[in-house]
């Protein structure tokens, strides 16, 4: 039996009383009593050679467990009792638990304790697989490239890398020998590395399996078939789901097919399959097609917690208005941008990335999923020309230094120095009179302005202190001036309110005048719509 502590995975092992000719249609079941009362009902898994049911406990304290399973008798009625220790460690997975939720107010995403969780994601669609792996690299300065990619993000600030499982066919994989009841160990043996690894380096991989027409062909008991194995196996760890990549995809020239039509219900099946199995009931989501063919199917399905976006590959991305108005329009689903400017992709340097991740979060995004070409699919080397239609060949090895990556990781540390998540989207000109692109977001007590590049130049509003922050070093500044000169590259300038004066008369009637904007209430605080 496992050592239990809470919010870390624990295994228990069962052995069948017979042989099983087909092991994964054997359905395992552990209900687990913890000291609240409520019961957490966890499926089990093959392991290829017995049957293991992995838990988190998510409480201290006490804990009973009872298995049911109507195909062995060896596996059903098997009882026992352990005592989980407190949450511990630094590692916020470990210490807040990795169960992602939507926060009260619908705005962002939680930890499972309530804390805030700040999403800043990679994008690794071909991982896990040999494209990507654990053991080795084709770099021999480099033991494990996996292991390699991961460290670099957690050092730099990243939360979250998006996986959809992808070979060498780029729709679908080796999950698919599930559809069919075959089983490989090993390489499942394998994917528990993956997965343990990024936890223990505070990253929790959201995983989908397979892209757009890799979906075309299986049946929805195929699909649930796989799924069923992976929520299992996986569902104890800090994981998120995404189902697949772009499932609503339009085939033909933005038309929807016969066949997209239905992989479009299947995956809106499919998802209320995987909310309904997992027993911790974290927040999901599917990823869409680009924003302008996305008929955001998925939104109003019950099992649908936060809105993914695509923003799509053009440098421009989306529209600022375009966030506002999903952001304004949607008070229960919580926004994320999530594909938008790899870098690298059509030669996109990091100053795209950067305008385009802060123009998101500025404007309603509660994050920011980042990808790199060279990543997104990992380029072997240089000869590796798939996918050359999206850009120069980007080695993966050059891919995981490009600098658009660190500079998120600044992002990051920018939006950590205040409540970033009590901030909500709000005119610029309340703040600030200049001719550059400016985004703004505030609550009653502090305001965040990105400036984009250019040379016009900058007035500041008084009655507040002035940080700034160069979104390229990450940096931090403070000025008594309110005319900052500054060069013609993006800013970020943060104004934390003065003693005394109030916000109300800041905002050029953003803000309902009420006599008082005290303490952490920025319900009164009107979103630009």
């Amino acid at each position: 039996m496992s050592d239990f502590t809470q919010w870390r995975v624990s295994t228990l092992a069962f052995v069948p009383a017979a042989a099983h000719e087909h092991p994964l249609d054997v359905v395992l079941t552990a209900e687990f009593s913890g000291p609240d009362g409520a019961v957490l009902r966890v499926p089990g898994f093959y392991d290829g050679a017995g049957w293991q049911v992995r838990m988190t406990p998510t409480l201290p304290g006490e804990w009973t467990y009872r298995t049911v399973c109507a195909e062995d008798s060896g596996l059903d009625g098997q009882t026992g009792s352990f005592t989980v220790r407190r949450a511990d460690g630094a590692n916020p997975l470990y210490r807040h638990g990795g169960f992602l939720r939507v926060s009260k107010n619908h705005r962002h995403l939680t930890y499972a304790d309530g804390t805030p969780f700040f999403w800043l994601g990679d994008t690794w669609w071909f991982c896990p697989s040999h494209l990507m792996p654990f053991d080795g690299s084709n770099r021999p300065e480099i033991p494990s490239m996996y292991r390699a990619l991961i460290d670099r993000r957690a050092a730099q600030g990243f939360s979250v890398v998006q996986w959809a499982f992808l070979g060498s066919s780029g729709v679908g994989g080796m999950y698919s020998d599930l559809y069919t009841g075959a089983f490989n160990a090993a390489y499942w043996d394998g994917v528990d590395r993956y997965v343990a690894y990024a936890n223990n380096a505070g990253i929790i991989p959201v995983i989908g399996l397979g892209f757009h027409h890799g979906l075309d062909i299986p049946t929805p008991d195929e699909l649930w078939a796989a799924w069923r194995y992976v929520v299992a196996r996986y569902g104890a760890y800090a994981v998120g789901w995404l189902i697949c990549g772009e499932y609503n995809l339009a085939s033909d020239e933005g038309k929807y097919t016969e066949t997209d039509l239905a992989r479009i219900e299947r995956v809106l099946a499919l998802g209320q399959r995987i909310k309904d199995h997992d027993p911790y009931r974290r927040a999901m989501t599917v990823h869409p097609w680009w924003h302008g063919g996305d008929q955001r199917q998925a939104w109003t399905q019950p099992w649908y917690d936060f809105i993914m976006l695509q923003g799509g590959h053009m440098e421009s991305g989306p529209a600022a208005e375009f966030y506002r108005t999903i952001y304004a329009g949607n008070p229960s689903l919580p926004l994320l941008e999530a594909e938008v400017t790899y870098e690298g992709i059509f030669g996109f340097s990091d100053a795209v990335v950067r305008r385009n991740a802060y123009k998101a979060i500025q404007s309603g995004s509660f994050g920011f999923t980042y990808g790199a070409h060279g990543l997104w699919y990992p380029t072997q080397d240089e000869e590796d020309d798939k996918f050359s239609n999206w850009g120069a060949t980007i080695p993966w090895w050059d891919a995981m230094h490009l600098p658009g990556a660190a500079q998120l990781g600044n992002l990051r540390r920018c939006y950590e120095s205040v409540d970033w998540w009590t901030l909500q989207p709000c005119d610029a000109a309340g703040f600030i009179s200049t001719t550059r692109e400016c985004f703004a977001k505030a609550n009653n007590r502090v305001a965040v302005l990105y400036l984009g590049a250019g040379d016009g130049a900058v007035t500041l509003k008084d009655a507040y202190t002035i940080t700034l922050f160069n979104p390229r070093t990450g940096e931090f500044g403070e000025t008594d001036s309110t005319t900052p000169a500054l060069d013609e590259q993006d800013w970020v300038i943060i104004l934390r309110k003065v003693p005394g004066s109030d916000f109300r008369t800041i905002w050029a009637g953003e803000c309902p005048h009420e006599p008082t904007l005290g303490g952490d209430d920025i319900s009164r605080i009107r979103p630009v719509r």
